[in-house]
């Protein structure tokens, strides 16, 4: 999977949006014609698009790393989402996954 990383820094007062809908939308727009296949909230607790809670599975991601049933989040969605591109939106630790 490829990987993009967005710095936005801004000066005066400004701050750059943070809401999973509008960095989705600047991911759609500037990788067009790609759609987000899943995300992860870094500031919201590790918020996520979780296939495997759709499906009424328990969820792999938020178990703890030393558990040998955890399953980093950016290998299911490369492997079971087929995402082709990692978005990284530092200022709001945020990861987009595009298809």
């Amino acid at each position: 999977m490829n990987h993009v990383q967005i710095n936005i820094e801004a000066d005066g007062g400004f701050r750059a949006t943070e809401v999973i809908a509008d960095l989705r939308i600047v991911a759609e727009t500037l990788f067009s014609p790609l759609k987000l296949v899943g995300f992860w909230d870094g500031q919201a607790d590790g918020m996520h698009l979780c296939p495997q809670e759709v499906l009424g599975r328990e969820c792999l991601h938020k178990l703890p790393q030393e558990d040998p049933r955890h399953v980093d989040y950016v290998t299911t969605a490369d492997n079971d989402m087929r995402a082709i591109l990692e978005v990284s939106f530092s200022h709001a630790s945020l990861l987009i996954y595009l298809k």
